[in-house]
């Protein structure tokens, strides 16, 4: 009865089981080639476009794709993408002053984070 139970989703369904699985082994297989990937885009960009400058914040996507599952809330409010968001708020739209604001969202998230756990 143990290994019906590990197989099954927490409703207990087993096409949530079997889904959850199924995701999971495809987030495996990218794991190895988002690197490769991003490398690739980056390269290109450069070379056809000339758009080495902004290209490489590609880079920062690496540790958001490496971070355990989660929403995108949680992706997008640990200090990695927020210094993404500032980058680009920066770079592209000029708002340097105003968007130093957004690296208070990371306190915030944290003790948001710590008040939903318990």
């Amino acid at each position: 009865m143990q290994d019906q139970r590990e197989t099954l989703g927490p409703e207990g369904s087993y096409y949530e089981a079997k889904a959850r699985r199924e995701q999971e082994r495809l987030h495996s297989k990218m794991a190895g080639i988002y690197p490769i990937f991003i490398t690739g885009l980056y390269l290109v960009l450069g070379f056809l476009f000339g758009l080495w400058h902004p290209g490489w914040l590609l880079f920062l996507t690496i540790p958001l794709f490496y971070m355990p599952s989660g929403n995108i809330l949680q992706k997008l409010t640990n200090p990695v993408g927020i210094t993404l968001i500032y980058l680009i708020l920066g770079i592209y739209f000029h708002l340097w002053h105003p968007g130093w604001l957004i690296f208070l969202a990371i306190p915030v998230a944290a003790i948001l984070g710590k008040a939903d756990q318990k």
